[in-house]
């Protein structure tokens, strides 16, 4: 192996396979006298697991098939269930035979028989028939195991040479060393003994040609320059002095008695890589800093994460992928930073000196870094420090020669470590991968779960992407086996972070140390945080929970996030937990929280109903079209008041999923009016951006923990929320509850609510409109009007304008309605609230058309465009409805057929019955300007059903209307009297009076 791989017996060499069959054989002899599990030959042999097993077995038996030619079948042992081993003796392969004769030259040294030490070597290194090991294997798969063999080959080889220069043996191995210096044209020590073996044996200029080389190799390798002996040696050797020449050789020889330990002994003390997976990326970015040529300092590279993401994996497999640029050493030390106890500098240096020199460890921390740095001046050696407790503990530990590299891991940021390249923090793996990494663990056993996948779907999901917790799962899976994967999820499932445990691995215990580096304050936090269920918190949570505790919000949730505690979203400015993070907090919470723990919801959802009801006010204007509870507003910093202020809309997005949890949560701790106002002070952020699940969620719970405690005024409040017109019609068939609204109204004029009244009232009226009851609806507006007014909410009383305007266009009542809508047009316009004006001007717009004002309409319809713009929603479809309708009237048919029509699809899309059928009147009014009678037909029977479902009898009974006179007009009077009936039922069901029965049979007075 050491050259070409060749296997033969007697002088007869077999003839090797090629391809995967040769690395599987390689594989095995690499790994000699070692088991080697399927996995990894697959992977080795192919690059990838996506290999089925049988085609590994194909390319075992194929071996068995080669060494059966040398009668050596039986060295290949199967071990079934997992994989395969190659059992030889050390002088039947030459690495090991290699090995061993190293052994017992370091055994003859040890006790002075230099003879024997020379002869040990020599045999050692006559293995060698070439440079690289295992030279014709075209893989990458043995990479590492061939830098380390090539390493050991010129140690031998640097020790051999070392030990015949000093007996004055330049002729005995000048053609070797000339070979071998050639292979490693920037090693020091191999320059120094050609140039001095070729000065002796009389070749003056070869030797210049040495130094040469080695200066150019140097220079392209490191930057570096060569030292100030192997110098002065060059220029002593160009001058024939032989006095300089012996002064710079006796320093040579000199350094090289003092430091014979640490020219034998090369550390390699990197732990072997884990399997990786997912992080190619951040491998390969690692591995080419890790590669590149020094700049003037050692770089210094950091990965950070939180505990169990996967940093140490990722640091190994990268720096065990770049052992080649650092031939002198690789050095590990867990600086044990998540237990919370840092290792001594001294401690960790002293065990560095100790890998290079076996001994002779200085006393005093001082002197250990100063021989440290010494030992690594000329040397280039990977540095791999894990789990680093912060900066200081790594500072001490970088090393001046820009030929080294650090390669740090740690649980926190390390912002301040100088020079220092920070790799992005680690994250959850991805569904996907994750899946990988579990299954990879359990196939690496021989269980196969392909079977099985929904309960590994579920095991997954609990692991929640976290390296570690994917690990131990699939340990204890195959530990448990033959345990179904669906009684490890009930084990996960019941133990939360507790129950991910196997040997030394502990999700809990590593999350409990980041908890345990923690200062009071942010521990406080992050135990406070464990306790709500919110799955997202700003700075007002912070503030709010460690409020009067004299500690810095701001400072400690920084040190959470800095520490990984809680995982930052950037582009909110929120945090939240991981998934087994938070249960690990909710459980430490529960048991240790400093103080009374009861109170904490409490005031985090109190300080979240303050900055709802800002939000409000700040949606509105003011203070309007709500009422809240008694409950105390709280004294918010005003960087937390700032966010709010700076868009209310913005900050309802951040915090919607929180007021939503809060509402469901509050109300299940019996903090009834913080539910409630929570509540009701969102749902005009709901009816804005049509959040109609949340609204009806939310007020459901709300209207529920009321009714609980009697809290009357809660209860009216939400019931006239809860049956407010958007969110009814959304519901497709679920309209207005008249008997609930009108509970509403008493509830609130018993209590003596005069703005809650006006609020019921005006929600009662337009359920009472949108069901036909026209007359009544119109004296419950003007009561609503004058209670707005005396509440001095200028928003109540503009939107109760615009419903009296739209109930008297219902009523055919033109004039009237013109002057409520522009009445109500001025009050938006007085409160400067745009989209009260837009709402306005849309009305005033169908007042227009009414009028057959096309070119008034024209005008209302375009403000109503320039406010809501191209962005889709309800806004945007009344736009183009009012706009279609302007271009039918103008005969531009087919621009309003492409405005209906788009206006008709986005009121489905926000599942808005009301509009869509009006737009789908609008729709069939062009049909009939078209000249088209069946496909006016066709739109009004769809108008119809939209409004039965939106509940809007007035509008269901003028589409049947108009239905019944197209099909009398076609002469189908069957179909028009079934409209007729239909209409007459309508108002029979709505039990409405005489005078709101507007649409009738020909004929019919009345």
């Amino acid at each position: 192996m050491l050259g070409d791989l060749e296997i033969g017996r007697d002088d007869h060499l077999l003839s090797l396979p090629a391809g995967p069959t040769l690395t599987v054989l390689a594989a095995l002899l690499v790994n000699a006298n070692r088991r080697v599990s399927k996995t990894d030959l697959i992977r080795m042999a192919w690059g990838s697991e996506d290999v089925r097993e049988a085609q590994l077995h194909k390319r075992v038996n194929a071996v068995r098939t080669l060494l059966d030619q040398i009668g050596r079948r039986g060295d290949l042992r199967t071990h079934s269930g997992f994989g395969y081993e190659m059992r030889v003796v050390e002088d039947d392969v030459d690495t090991l035979l290699f090995q061993r004769l190293v052994r017992d030259a370091d055994e003859a040294g040890a006790d002075s028989r230099t003879e024997d030490e020379i002869g040990c070597l020599r045999r050692a290194l006559q293995l060698w028939r070439g440079p690289r090991p295992l030279a014709n294997v075209p893989s990458d798969a043995f990479h590492l195991d061939a830098v380390a063999l090539e390493r050991r080959h010129k140690r031998a080889a640097i020790r051999l040479f070392e030990l015949e220069v000093a007996q004055a043996n330049h002729e005995n191995i000048l053609d070797e060393l000339t070979s071998i210096a050639g292979f490693y044209p920037s090693d020091q020590r191999l320059c120094e003994q050609l140039m001095l073996a070729e000065y002796r044996c009389g070749h003056v200029g070869n030797a210049a040609s040495a130094y040469e080389r080695y200066r150019d190799a140097l220079s392209e390798e490191t930057g570096g320059e060569p030292n100030p002996v192997l110098r002065r040696l060059y220029f002593a050797i160009g001058r024939r002095d032989e006095a300089a020449i012996a002064s710079a050789e006796a320093a040579i020889v000199k350094r090289t008695g003092a430091e014979d330990a640490a020219v034998v002994i090369v550390p390699h003390k990197l732990p072997p890589p884990a399997d990786l997976v997912g992080r190619e990326d951040l491998t390969a970015e690692v591995s080419w800093l890790l590669r590149r040529k020094p700049g003037a300092t050692a770089p210094v590279l950091v990965i950070s994460g939180p505990g169990g993401i996967g940093k140490t994996a990722l640091a190994l497999r990268a720096a065990h992928e770049a052992t080649g640029r650092y031939p002198d050493g690789q050095l590990y030390m867990e600086l044990r930073g998540t237990t919370g106890r840092a290792a001594d500098t001294g401690e960790v240096v002293a065990q560095f000196i100790q890998a290079f020199r076996g001994a002779g460890v200085p006393e005093t921390t001082a002197e250990r870094l100063a021989a440290y740095r010494t030992l690594l001046a000329e040397r280039r050696v990977l540095i791999v420090l894990d789990d680093a407790a912060d900066e200081a503990q790594v500072a001490d530990l970088v090393p001046a020669n820009p030929g080294c590299a650090v390669l740090v891991t740690a649980g926190q940021r390390l912002p301040q470590i100088s020079g220092a390249h920070h790799v992005a923090p680690l994250e959850p793996l991805r569904r996907a991968e994750a899946t990988e990494l579990f299954l990879r663990v359990v196939r690496d056993a021989g269980i196969a779960l392909e079977g099985d996948l929904d309960a590994v779907d579920r095991v997954v999901t609990l692991c929640g992407g976290l390296p570690l917790a994917l690990r131990i799962a699939g340990a204890l899976r195959v530990h448990d086996h033959p345990r179904s994967t669906a009684q490890l999820v009930h084990r996960l499932t019941q133990y939360g972070p507790e129950g991910f445990v196997y040997g030394q691995l502990n999700v809990a215990r590593t999350i409990g140390a980041g908890l345990d580096r923690l200062d009071a304050g942010a521990r406080q936090l992050f135990l406070g945080l464990g306790l709500l269920p919110l799955t997202s918190f700003g700075l007002w949570t912070a503030a709010a929970l460690l409020d009067g505790a004299g500690v810095d919000a701001d400072r400690a949730l920084t040190q959470l996030t800095a520490s990984f505690m809680l995982e930052s979203v950037e582009s909110d400015m929120r945090y939240r937990f991981h998934d087994l993070t938070r249960d690990y907090a909710r459980r430490r919470g529960l048991a240790e929280y400093p103080g009374d723990r009861d109170a904490v919801p409490a005031r985090a959802y109190q300080a979240l109903l303050t900055l709802t009801r800002r939000a409000h006010a700040g949606l509105l204007g003011g203070d309007y079209e709500v009422v809240h509870s008694p409950v105390p507003a709280w004294e918010a910093p005003a960087e937390v008041l700032a966010e709010v202020d700076e868009s209310a809309e913005v900050w309802f997005e951040k915090e919607r999923a929180s007021i939503r949890a809060a509402v469901e949560d509050s109300a299940a701790l019996g903090l009834t009016s913080i539910c409630w106002d929570l509540a009701v002070s969102a749902h005009e952020f709901y009816t804005v951006n049509g959040y109609h699940d949340d609204w009806h969620a939310t007020h459901t719970v709300a209207l529920e923990a009321c009714r609980r405690v009697g809290d009357r005024r809660g209860e009216g409040i939400v019931l006239a929320c809860l049956n407010q017109p958007a969110l009814p019609a959304s519901m497709r068939g679920g309209g207005s509850d008249l008997a609930n609204l009108e509970r509403a109204a008493g509830l609130l004029a018993g209590c003596g609510d005069q703005h809650g009244q006006a609020i019921a009232l005006r929600t009662l009226a337009n359920a009472l409109r949108r069901h036909g009851h026209l007359t009544r609806a119109l004296a419950l507006f003007d009561d609503a009007l004058g209670y707005y007014t005396g509440s001095a909410d200028p928003v109540g009383r503009c939107q109760t304008l615009r419903f009296i305007g739209q109930t008297h266009l219902d009523l055919g009542r033109h004039d009237e309605a013109r002057q409520a809508l522009e009445l109500a047009e001025t009050v938006a316009s007085e409160l400067g609230q745009k989209r009260l004006i837009a709402q306005a001007r849309y009305w005033i717009g169908q007042a227009c058309l009414l009028r057959n004002d096309v070119d008034g309409a024209q005008v209302a319809f375009d403000a109503v465009f320039d406010f809501y713009g191209d962005t889709p929603g309800g806004g945007h479809a009344y736009a183009l409805h009012g706009l279609g309708q302007v271009a039918g009237r103008k005969g531009a048919y087919s621009i309003a057929g492409r405005h209906l029509t788009k206006a008709a699809g986005l009121a489905h899309d926000i599942a808005s019955a009301p509009l869509e059928g009006r737009i789908w009147l609008s729709v069939a009014e062009l049909r009939q300007a078209q000249g088209q009678p069946g496909e006016q037909a066709e739109t009004l029977r769809k108008a119809v059903a939209m409004l039965h479902d939106g509940d809007e009898a007035s509008l269901e009974a003028q589409a049947l209307a108009e239905l019944a006179r197209v099909m009398a007009e076609r002469g189908d009077t069957a179909a028009a009297q079934e409209a007729w009936t239909r209409i007459e039922n309508l108002y029979a069901a709505a039990d409405l009076p005489e005078e709101d029965r507007i649409y009738r049979r020909p004929g019919d007075t009345g």
